[in-house]
C-alpha cells in the first residue's frame, strides 16, 4: 500500500520505499469536495506512482491542500477541483508563498 485517500476524514495513509509511514489528515474544517481531489492527487505523487517518498514532503503537500481548500471555502467556494475557475486558482497563487504555489500547482 503505497498511499491511500480515507474519504470520512480526508486523510492519506503512506508508505514510502524504506518501509516508513504517515498519516496525515486535512482537517475537519476543509471542504469535502475540493480536499478530497487535492488528497486524490497528492497520492498520485506519492512513491511508488510518483517522486514523493518522505512523510515530511507529504506534509508540506497536505499542508498546502489544506491552506488552499481553506482560501478558497472562506470566498464560497465549494466544489471539486474541476469546478475552479482560472481567475480563482490565480488570485489564490497570487497570494500564496512560493512553496505552497508549487505544491498545489503540482
Amino acid at each position: 500500500m503505497p498511499a491511500m485517500l480515507t474519504d470520512e476524514t480526508l486523510r492519506i495513509s503512506c508508505v514510502f520505499s524504506d518501509g516508513s509511514g504517515s498519516e496525515s489528515h486535512l482537517g475537519a474544517h476543509v471542504d469535502v469536495h475540493l480536499g478530497r481531489d487535492l488528497l486524490a492527487g497528492l497520492v498520485e505523487l506519492v512513491h511508488p506512482h510518483g517522486t514523493v517518498d518522505a512523510a515530511s514532503t507529504v506534509e508540506a503537500y497536505v499542508r498546502a491542500a489544506r491552506h488552499m481548500a481553506s482560501w478558497l471555502a472562506e470566498r464560497g467556494f465549494s466544489g471539486g477541483a474541476g469546478e475552479l475557475t482560472r481567475l480563482q486558482v490565480t488570485e489564490y497563487w497570487m497570494g500564496a508563498t512560493v512553496a505552497t504555489e508549487a505544491c498545489t500547482r503540482r
